[in-house]
């Protein structure tokens, strides 16, 4: 009976202690983050940030785009039906939430080799909780004299943390040349 509860009890402080790693080494950080909607009604609204993938070499990239800011009732904004890649291809994000540029949720997906894997490509998958003045204090919201609103945030020390959600490794299809043959 000894040995069954050494056995279960290595086998929970294991499960405990994978857990603590996973939930620790596999996430997402965003150092710096910019939004700005410019003044008038045909000026884009502009995201960007820094992110970095602390599981792959702190691999790091910039992330961006422009687009017509929503209005209360649309989704005119970047879903995950189309991510947006970033400077470095691998990575790429989308908004899972949206309700202004001070307030929204940021997907990340990250496709690469790690050689503890093998030559498969593996593919992160991070969901981010929201990104507002009220769950982030060091988020800066402003309204500029011209009209322009947005939000910056820069805690490189305190990132903003999306964990990793799901991993996904997968050979490729093997792809056949040659002529074909009736």
């Amino acid at each position: 009976m000894e040995l069954n509860l050494s056995f279960f009890s290595f086998v929970v402080v294991l499960t405990a202690l994978l857990l603590v790693k996973t939930t620790v080494a596999w996430h997402f950080n965003i150092p710096r983050l910019h939004t700005l909607q410019p003044a008038g009604p045909t000026a884009n609204a502009t995201v960007r940030f820094t992110i970095t993938d602390v599981h792959d070499n702190h691999t790091t990239t910039h992330c961006s785009t422009s687009f017509a800011e929503p209005t209360w009732n649309s989704t005119n904004y970047p879903t995950g039906a189309s991510p947006i890649a970033c400077k470095d291809p691998h990575f790429g994000w989308y908004f899972s939430s949206f309700s202004g540029l001070g307030n929204f949720s940021i997907n990340v997906i990250h496709t690469y080799i790690d050689s503890v894997v093998g030559p498969f490509p593996q593919t992160l998958y991070g969901t981010g909780d929201p990104i507002n003045e009220a769950l982030i204090p060091q988020l800066n919201c402003y309204v500029l004299p011209t009209g322009a609103y947005g939000c910056a945030f820069a805690e490189p020390k305190y990132p903003i943390v999306i964990p990793v959600t799901s991993v996904v490794a997968k050979k490729a299809r093997k792809r056949f040349g040659g002529a074909r043959t009736a």
